[in-house]
């Protein structure tokens, strides 16, 4: 199981990586070490409350996302860390990619379902 601050950077990341900004151009806009910000997205660091609060405020996004880590507290729960996997994804698209999404994914449950 990943520690806190593998899940946290783990976050971070696929954030990042969804408003297309680079760990550089994040750290920037932190006002952070850029090897700092790196070593943060490995979970090699922990970083402050402060330095999470800068990291949420450059990425335009609540620091609750950055945190969310139901999994850690719960570790026998793994099934729902796909879910919350899923979430984190869908989080980055625009409502409409998201509509998408939904129903390939309703269409893939639907079909399971026949061949059942």
């Amino acid at each position: 199981m990943n520690s806190i601050g593998q899940q946290i950077g783990e976050n971070i990341r696929i954030i990042r990586k969804t408003k297309g900004l680079s760990q550089e151009q994040l750290a920037l806009r932190a006002e952070i070490n850029a090897s700092y910000m790196g070593q943060v997205e490995r979970g090699e660091k922990n970083p402050t409350i402060e330095v999470l609060g800068k990291i949420a405020s450059a990425l335009q996004t609540p620091l609750e996302k950055l945190v969310n880590v139901p999994a850690a507290l719960a570790p026998d729960q793994d099934d729902d860390r796909y879910a919350d996997k899923i979430a984190n994804q869908l989080s980055g698209l625009s409502l409409k990619e998201q509509e998408v999404v939904y129903k390939f994914v309703k269409q893939l449950v639907q079909f399971r379902e026949m061949d059942s």
